[in-house]
This record gives C-alpha cells, structure tokens and sequence, in this order.
C-alpha cells in the first residue's frame, strides 16, 4: 500500500458523497467533492509515476476507482432523471467487459492489463457530461452523449484488441 494506491481508495470513497449531494440537489457540493475526486485521480498516476510506486495492486485499483465513481454518480443521476438509461447501460457494459477480460487474463497468465490512453481520455469525456448535465448545459444533451458513446466503442474496441494480441502471443 502506498500514497497513490491511497488516492485511489480516497476516490472510491468519495463517490458516496458525491452521490448523495447530486441526490439531495446540492450540485455544488458534488461538484467540489468531485474536483476532489478528480485531482485524486491525477495524482495518484502522477505520484506512482514519479516515485516510482507502480504496483500490481495499482494498476487495478485506478480503473476500479474511476468505473465505480462513475457508476455511483450515474446511477443517482437516473434516479433523479437526469442522465437517460441507455447511456449508463452502455458505459456499464463495457465496463464490465473490460472488468472480465482483466480478470480472465489477471487469472490466466498473471497479466495486469493497464488503463490505455483511450479508456483515459473516455473517462474524461464521461465526467465532462455528466457535469455538463449537471448544470444543465444543453449542448451536452445535443453532442456529449453521441460524443461519449463514440468513445466508448472506440476504447472497447482498443481494449478488445489488445486482449486479442495478447491472447495469440499467449496461445
């Protein structure tokens, strides 16, 4: 355990107050706490980078952190009607994909695969929505979910075939 897997958990804790404020209506609140959330996210890579504390651990710690921040905040915002279905079904269910073929190849060939560019710059492109949902910029409701979605298959589609080529470098 170290600082940045620490930053990490901080993330994971911080999505249930964050949830609870978008619940209760208080969308500064989240938006602070979120702000928060998010420069754990930065340094938590930043720091294992520089200090050179790369962990296993790590390496599956961040993207869990990021999925479930997202899956709370985007749960709450369905129940209170402000994000549609679909769009949680879609970035849960490459999620969870990419959960189980991380989990196939961590069981099979004791292979972390990590975060890529694409699921990073997906992830962002999914906060900037639902804060832009959140205080109720309607470009976001014309381009930021077709926006989101476009990334989604393209970062599923990147995951896909590093899990392919790693599969037949493994066969």
């Amino acid at each position: 355990m170290n600082i940045s897997n620490l930053l990490s958990i901080l993330r994971i804790v911080l999505a249930i107050p964050i949830a609870y404020f978008i619940y209760i209506d208080n969308i500064l609140m989240a938006i602070i706490i979120g702000i928060i959330a998010g420069l754990s996210d930065f340094f938590d890579g930043f720091l294992a980078r520089k200090l050179n504390q790369i962990t296993e651990l790590g390496k599956i710690l961040d993207p869990v952190a990021d999925k479930f921040l997202v899956a709370i905040i985007a749960f709450v915002m369905i129940f209170n009607e402000l994000l549609p279905l679909w769009f949680f079904l879609a970035v849960l269910i490459r999620d969870i994909l990419i959960l189980l073929a991380g989990s196939f190849l961590a069981k099979k060939y004791n292979l972390i695969l990590p975060s890529n560019f694409e699921g990073k710059v997906t992830f962002l492109l999914i906060i900037i929505t639902i804060l832009g949902v959140l205080l109720k910029f309607d470009f976001v409701h014309i381009y930021g979910y077709y926006l989101c979605t476009a990334a989604l298959i393209y970062s599923f589609i990147s995951y896909l075939l590093r899990f392919i080529k790693i599969l037949k470098e493994n066969y």
